[in-house]
């Protein structure tokens, strides 16, 4: 039976993990981004939750060092040598993310399209812990939060240009009562060798004053994909989770679900499923708030910009978000990624 790898550290572990694994830091000049990922207009700054009963969340996709490029090399020609210059290269990437990190202090950060240098060799993919090199970029990022706040857990779904393994990951300030990843993609395509394989990492996480709050960091398909549509992925995501016998009584989905808001996916996730857009409730008019630039990679026909990052929340839960946007944008903390972070707070329902 093909079972997938999970990594769960908690900060005491992530701590001996850094101090044994060291990536140096280039004093690089600031990310310069292509044209094709166009800037999406920053929205009004807000304030972290202050002293009140709440939840933050955070979900960003980070394009598995694809933000910057090495010169005459394709990608899957990369070596070990340029991998290296490649990861240096990024610290300013990593020091705009953990400066947002530190100024919204996020309960929990869902992160998908984790690279972390893999090379041309294929061992047994069975046998690769994701997570155990310093080139992860989770490992990358909380090296420069420079404390032990955050417990984590990440699992891969495949190789990502043929040399990077691609993942996703769950952070959070707040111990994790257990976790867990499958495959949504069809058992056909769960195979690491395969690009549109889509493993979901999930922590079952305890939250003071709140209790119980299941996150999954989910990157899906596109809807209307030949191999692996969009409807299938949402339907077993959802089985899996009608599964647990005590569901917790707040499950969250966050990140990349590749379906435009508006659109038949969206109505699939948002329609009869018992799950809501937390974002478009904060925001009733950001409906088109787009996440994405035209152009970017898996959305190469498209000249416009498409909200396709989601934080999802099910509809019976305690909580109730209070306010959302859309962060790491040209004007709010710079650019990071093809996508922007969109970050959400909730609060708990009052008493009628």
């Amino acid at each position: 039976m093909f079972r997938p790898r999970v990594l769960t550290l908690d900060p005491c572990r992530r701590l001996l993990f850094a101090a044994c694994f060291c990536v140096a830091v280039a004093t690089a000049a600031p990310l310069s981004l292509s044209a094709e990922t166009a800037p999406v207009a920053a929205d009004a700054a807000i304030s972290p939750l202050s002293g009140e009963i709440g939840l933050s969340v955070l979900t960003l996709n980070l394009h598995t060092y694809q933000e910057l490029e090495t010169e005459g090399v394709a990608e899957a020609n990369l070596t070990a040598d340029l991998a290296k210059n490649r990861i240096e290269s990024y610290g300013p990437v990593f020091e705009r993310i953990a400066a947002g990190i530190r100024e919204l202090d996020p309960d929990v950060i869902c992160l998908q399209e984790v690279g972390e240098w893999a090379g041309p060799e294929r061992n047994d993919p069975d046998e690769l812990e994701f997570g155990a090199s310093a080139s992860n970029m989770v490992h990358q990022i909380l090296a420069r939060l420079g404390d032990t706040r955050y417990f984590y857990t990440m699992d891969w779904s495949h190789y990502g240009w043929d040399v990077w393994l691609e993942g996703s990951a769950i952070l959070s300030r707040y111990p994790l009562l257990s976790s867990d990843s499958r495959f949504i993609s069809s058992p056909a395509t769960n195979r690491y060798e395969n690009w549109k394989s889509r493993n979901v990492p999930m922590a079952d996480i305890d939250v003071p004053g709140i209790g119980r709050v299941a996150v999954f960091s989910v990157h899906a398909g596109w809807w209307d994909d030949p191999d692996e549509p969009f409807q299938g992925q949402f339907q077993r995501l959802l089985a899996w989770i009608g599964e647990f016998t005590e569901p917790a009584p707040t499950i969250i989905l966050c990140g990349d679900f590749n379906v435009p808001a508006g659109g038949p996916g969206y109505a699939m996730m948002t329609g009869e499923s018992g799950y809501s857009d937390q974002y478009l409730l904060a925001n009733p008019d950001g409906m088109h708030d787009a996440t994405i630039g035209g152009g970017i990679d898996g959305w190469e026909d498209s000249d416009v910009g498409q909200r396709i990052d989601y934080i999802l929340m099910n509809d019976t839960s305690p909580l109730v978000v209070e306010r959302a946007r859309r962060l790491f944008t040209e004007a709010d903390f710079g650019r990071v990624s093809d996508h922007v972070g969109v970050y959400a707070e909730f609060a708990l329902r009052k008493s009628r």
